[in-house]
């Protein structure tokens, strides 16, 4: 099933008719195997609520403030089956409806006067997914002849060479 993406834009023009140059945000949004998705480890977004404001400076720049938590859907890294991820994080971006200098490169700048806010929430759910996750206990990881799969909390502890051990019956004095 394909699901297009809610539209979640503002003109130039909204901003100007808006109360003190501030849009309030208040948006739930789904995505499901849409392109924005494609190459990321994120298989779906099923829900996500967007909260904030979008403040313009009545000149060319509109700052945005979002907060955004919801659920994503991605691959357990061990089995590949769909597992629920919840989120909640944060986004602050920068817009600009007039050209900027190179030298400005944290700042968006939009195209045909319209402040496409869809890329900044997508990103900033995209850098929380887990780079690698899974469900399965670790008595229950694969494991075969001669091999098995552990995990980065599976700490063996150091072992002392054996030529070495004597060593530790001398008390040396560090005075």
């Amino acid at each position: 099933m394909r699901h297009e993406v809610k539209i979640v834009k503002f003109t130039k023009k909204d901003f100007l008719n808006a109360k003190n140059g501030i849009i309030e945000i208040d948006e739930w949004i789904a995505v499901e195997e849409n392109d924005l998705l494609h190459h990321t480890q994120v298989k779906s977004i099923p829900e996500v609520h967007v909260t904030g404001t979008l403040q313009f400076d009545h000149r060319s720049l509109v700052f945005s403030d979002l907060d955004l938590d919801g659920v994503m859907i991605v691959l357990d890294s061990i089995t590949m089956e769909d597992l629920e991820v919840a989120f909640d994080t944060k986004s602050q971006e920068t817009y600009s409806f007039d050209p900027i200098k190179e030298n400005d490169e944290d700042i968006i700048v939009v195209k045909k006067d319209t402040v496409d806010i869809n890329p900044e929430i997508f990103q900033a759910i995209i850098y929380e997914a887990p780079m690698s996750i899974t469900r399965l206990p670790r008595d229950q990881y694969p494991k075969g002849d001669g091999w098995q799969l552990l995990s980065d909390q599976d700490k063996e502890e150091p072992k002392i060479d054996p030529r070495w051990e004597k060593l530790n019956d001398f008390k040396l004095d560090d005075d």
